[in-house]
């Protein structure tokens, strides 16, 4: 198999091929490494690419994923005695010590494991830029972003490196990096798929990045536990919501408001009712609230590692923001903890209450479809300023990580300088498999 033909096929074509005996795990493999070896130097993906692939589990040589070569985020459920650095310097040589139920799921599924892809420095960011692993940049137009934090799983996927990738999302790192690189991008609904070293206090999910809807489907089936909502009845209940949810001086590029919209009404033709709305929480509230307890997991996490390899909390080991960002969780009281968790129940209610005559929302990606380098990485000035360019691109993200409730990113057009534009649908907890089906009728179109 040719390494094109091989980047031209998703999970299934593959593991079919390989069913059938059409081709071997190895020749897999082989093209695998080969597509990698001509895509590196361009987007920087990979900060790692293993020698010896981890293999798959006893019985997974039949399994649903037979022989599909897989990245692992260099962040969250790892391997055994595997590195896990983290997009940090802090993290240098930092390895796991045990395997999570999400990499051996799917083993047994069948994966080849060829490597781990880039992160920024603990996962902290929209785009996937770090001191420590460089810039990765998006296949379509390496001028721009791959998005993140799991960037380097959506480069890698969007190239044809593999057909699905780790990916994990606290206030957008799916769907942000999915949006960016054209893929489909499922942020799961809280506890959906175990994540037992990890979570965030369920702000947290991990899923993976693919190709096609069929392979997410897959991919659900191998990772995710407890049961769904029924199938959505016709007409569908559609929320629209394509103002920006920051406000003034904040705009979502007319470009991608036309593309989304455009998308959102073709599922007229299926009988669905579109009925535009406005946000449906107070951004101010959710934006401070969702930084509250993000933060101190990242703080968390800076500190556990520098403990372990008993480095320092400074400059020379991690970024600025990450800097400015132990600087402020330091300063909160338990009383801003405990108003942030309360405001989190608080908001979940007003979404609920806004969408209770309606089965899904719809709403842009990201704002803005085009993320520039630099711009929301890890070196800024103020803690302020990144916060406020954060909420500029990508305003619709962190509403699913507070709530909990599943969100997906699928593309529904290209913006002039070839970057995908993402739009979201988001529904209740157990609404995965509903958002996965209505986006493969608006396929079907």
């Amino acid at each position: 198999m040719s390494p094109d033909e091989y980047a031209s096929l998703d999970a299934t074509d593959l593991a079919a091929l390989i069913s059938e005996g059409e081709t071997s795990p190895q020749q897999i493999a082989d093209a695998a490494a080969a597509r990698h070896r001509s895509t590196h130097e361009q987007i920087n993906a990979v900060v790692e690419w293993y020698d010896d692939p981890s293999g798959v589990q006893a019985g997974g040589e039949t399994g649903p994923l037979a022989g599909v070569p897989f990245l692992r985020k260099d962040y969250g459920s790892a391997e055994a005695g595997r590195l896990v650095e983290m997009g940090s310097r802090l993290a240098a040589g930092n390895r796991a010590a045990e395997t999570g139920i999400f990499v051996q799921r799917l083993r047994s599924a069948g994966v080849q494991i060829m490597g781990r892809s880039t992160v920024p420095e603990f996962i902290q960011h929209g785009t996937t830029e770090s001191i420590a692993q460089g810039i990765t940049r998006n296949p379509h137009n390496p001028n721009f972003s791959a998005g993140g934090s799991s960037g380097g799983s959506g480069a890698a996927v969007a190239a044809g490196v593999v057909p699905v990738a780790h990916a994990s999302d606290c206030a957008g790192s799916i769907r942000i990096p999915a949006a960016a690189c054209g893929l489909v991008g499922l942020k799961p609904g809280r506890r959906r798929v175990p994540w037992e070293s990890g979570g965030w206090d369920g702000l947290a999910e991990e899923f993976v990045l693919t190709r096609s809807l069929r392979d997410a489907v897959t991919c659900l089936d191998v990772l995710g536990d407890g049961d769904y909502l029924p199938a959505l009845e016709r007409p569908t209940r559609i929320a629209l919501s394509t103002q920006h949810w920051a406000g003034a001086p904040h705009v979502v590029d007319p470009d991608v408001v036309a593309a989304v919209e455009s998308a959102a009404h073709k599922l007229s033709a299926f009988g669905h009712d579109i009925t535009p709305i406005a946000a449906p929480v107070d951004n101010e509230l959710l934006g401070t609230t969702w930084h509250t307890l993000f933060s101190r997991y990242v703080a968390a996490d800076a500190q556990r590692v520098a403990a372990a390899a008993g480095r320092s909390l400074d400059a020379s080991m991690l970024e600025p923001v990450t800097l400015a960002v132990l600087e402020a969780v330091d300063a909160l009281t338990d009383a801003d903890v405990v108003t942030a968790l309360t405001n989190r129940a608080l908001i979940t209610a007003d979404l609920q209450k806004a969408m209770s005559t309606f089965d899904v929302l719809i709403t842009p990606t990201l704002a803005q479809a085009e993320i520039p380098f630099r711009y929301v990485d890890g070196v800024h000035p103020t803690l302020d300023e990144y916060l406020d360019r954060n909420d500029q691109i990508m305003p619709f993200s962190y509403l699913f990580n507070v709530s909990g409730w599943p969100a997906l990113s699928i593309p529904v057009g290209t913006t002039d300088n070839g970057i995908p534009i993402g739009m979201q649908l988001a529904g209740p907890q157990g609404s995965e498999r509903q958002l996965l089906d209505l986006a493969g009728q608006l396929h079907q179109l």
